[in-house]
C-alpha cells in the first residue's frame, strides 16, 4: 500500500490578515449619521389618532383629484413650516 503525504493548503500571509484587521471601520453611530446625511428621503412611523385621520380623509375627499394620504400630510406639513 502506497502512503501519500497529506496535502496542505496555503495559508493567507499574516501581514494580509493584520492589514484587514487594522483597517478598521466606522462605529454604528458614525454609520447611521452618514446614512441619514446621504439619504434623500427618511422613512419613519407616525402615530395619528383615528379622529384626526378621519378629518384628513374628509379634507382629501373634498379636494379635486385623487390625493394620497401621505401626499396630503406632506403638503400640510409644508404649509405649516412656511
Amino acid at each position: 500500500m502506497v502512503i501519500k503525504k497529506k496535502e496542505t493548503k496555503e495559508s493567507t500571509p499574516r501581514s494580509t490578515i493584520d492589514d484587514i484587521i487594522n483597517k478598521g471601520g466606522a462605529t454604528t453611530a458614525e454609520a447611521q449619521t452618514k446614512e441619514l446625511e446621504s439619504a434623500s428621503e427618511i422613512r419613519f412611523t407616525l402615530r395619528i389618532p383615528a379622529k384626526l385621520i378621519r378629518k384628513v380623509d374628509e379634507a382629501r375627499a373634498s379636494r379635486i383629484g385623487n390625493v394620497s394620504r401621505n401626499q396630503w400630510i406632506l403638503e400640510a406639513i409644508s404649509k405649516a413650516i412656511k
